[in-house]
């Protein structure tokens, strides 16, 4: 048996905000005050967005062995995918919001008023926990089931790695992977106190870091690092910063460990694998594996398995194996793109785009019938011959964007992706 907090005793605070705060034992009495309520079922869908009640939905499904459904969104299309699997679901939710053909189980701060739970006698590891599906970015969202054992197993790894103490906070959703691992496991596991809320925006990740009492870490992606970098507000000081989802730009690592006076460790991983490994990108491009993990080199692709998945998986990148099971990132292969004979990744040129100063935000777009690359890029002053000339300094001619679209706003997702239909709809749009 695994248990829901291991390092927590009964009394200690492993979630509080601004209006309430539960200790290990008032937790658990509420999390087993809502299974009873759960339907009989072997899935349910937890659509709950406050950090509390998706916190106590997700534990609430495992002490009544129930696996738990996390989409990739919220779309219609997403939510009917779901459905079509599971035509009896149940989801839990936390709002008014309704949803088309789907029966909702709402909770609410009553279910805070269960008398405590003093034990935690924990859950078998073979136990179904989690299905999550892929963000889309590269393609149709996939399923991926976890097991509790390859939950926790992740969870360990990472607290070792990681020197947490304190309270955790996170600017990233808990229902895909990454904010899975980061704002329920990993506080959980380590035995951390959970900050309420998911603050976004740089004066609302100020604000609530300064009511957070020292140590505090920030669990967030690179889109919310940029903003709050840019930003030129004052934060405090934290223990440490955990960053996910896409590939950290050297400058950028080392600016935020400026403003944030901390040290920042970024997690390479995905959807199907939880988190493989780990590094410091203000000081190195080297990453280190998980030492749960193997790499294993086939053809032109990197494999890799371990206990926290049931089969070897081809990952997505293109990944160069050094000694001490140590590695590099060179991009993703569906990203590397040729042009006049010449090769080039599309992760690296948006890198560069997001190095020019000005640029708050941008990516390279390769058009589905082929020809020149474009650029759609969010910029303070739109100049097409500035951002060029500083273009010019790093990239190849045969790459350089031909248009450039200046739009207000990219599409991404909750964690920074852009999600492929979603780039391809805006291209569309600009282009006519």
């Amino acid at each position: 048996m695994l248990p829901l907090f291991p390092r927590h005793d009964a009394q200690q605070t492993v979630y509080a905000d601004t209006q309430r705060s539960l200790s290990r034992a008032a937790f658990l009495g509420a999390a087993q005050a809502l299974a009873q309520r759960l339907p009989p079922q072997t899935h349910c869908l937890n659509l709950c967005e406050d950090r509390l009640f998706f916190m106590l939905g997700f534990y609430a499904a495992l002490l009544r062995g129930q696996c738990t459904l996390l989409p990739a969104s919220r779309t219609e299309s997403c939510l009917a995918d779901i459905t079509r699997n599971h035509p009896h679901i149940t989801a839990l939710c936390d709002g008014p919001q309704l949803f088309a053909g789907i029966a909702c189980l709402y909770l609410d701060a009553s279910l805070l008023n269960a008398p405590p739970l003093h034990t935690d006698d924990g859950i078998p590891p073979t136990t179904l926990a989690a299905e999550l599906y892929t963000s889309g970015s590269t393609g149709v969202p996939q399923a991926h089931r976890k097991t509790w054992a390859m939950l926790v197993q992740g969870a360990q790894h990472l607290t070792a790695e990681l020197n947490l103490e304190g309270t955790l906070l996170g600017s990233v959703p808990s229902q895909h992977m990454f904010g899975l691992e980061s704002t329920l496991l990993l506080p959980t596991q380590a035995g951390l106190t959970l900050a309420g809320g998911c603050p976004l925006l740089p004066q609302d990740i100020q604000s609530a870091m300064q009511q957070l009492a020292s140590p505090v870490w920030w669990m967030t992606t690179p889109m919310h690092l940029r903003a709050c970098v840019h930003s030129g507000l004052q934060f405090p000081k934290l223990a440490g910063i955990v960053c996910a989802t896409q590939t950290l730009a050297p400058d950028l690592a080392r600016a935020a460990e400026t403003v944030f006076q901390s040290s920042l460790h970024e997690i390479y991983g995905c959807t199907e694998t939880g988190a493989i490994g780990l590094r410091r990108p203000a000081q190195t491009s080297v990453w280190r594996l998980l030492p749960d993990w193997k790499m294993t080199r086939r053809a032109d692709h990197t494999w890799i398995s371990g206990q926290r998945s049931s089969e070897a998986l081809c990952l997505p990148d293109h990944i160069e194996s050094l000694p001490d099971g140590q590695f590099l990132l060179h991009g993703r292969h569906a990203s590397l793109i040729k042009v006049g004979g010449k090769r080039m990744h599309l992760d690296a040129l948006n890198q560069i785009l997001l190095s020019v100063p000005g640029v708050l935000d941008g990516v390279f777009v390769q058009p589905v019938e082929g020809g020149r690359l474009t650029a759609l890029v969010v910029a303070t002053e739109p100049n097409p011959t500035v951002l060029l000339a500083a273009l010019r300094k790093q990239v190849d001619p045969v790459f350089l964007p031909r248009p450039i679209h200046w739009v207000p706003s990219l599409p991404r997702n909750a964690t920074g992706k852009l999600p492929l239909h979603a780039l391809h709809q805006l291209l569309n749009h600009v282009s006519t």
